[in-house]
């Protein structure tokens, strides 16, 4: 965080890369989560569709739809 979001993004890259960690919704919130900081609202709202669709816990798929709706709006 003291660096910014687009450190974090650069810290994402190695484990999206790795099989096991790309299809976990948890890597793509956080990615989500630093596109929304960074400003980057539609990166961030296609993020967090990414994130609910493999998320098995129903408060964290209904969490990050939620906040892909609401980045729609701006």
């Amino acid at each position: 965080m003291v660096h910014g979001p687009a450190a974090g993004l650069e810290l994402l890259a190695p484990p999206a890369s790795d099989k096991r960690m790309a299809s976990h919704h948890r890597l793509h919130a956080a990615r989500a989560h630093l596109l929304e900081r960074a400003g980057d609202h539609v990166a961030a709202t296609a993020a967090y569709r990414e994130a609910a669709r493999p998320a098995t816990n129903a408060l964290e798929r209904r969490y990050l739809t939620t906040k892909a709706s609401q980045r729609l709006i701006r």
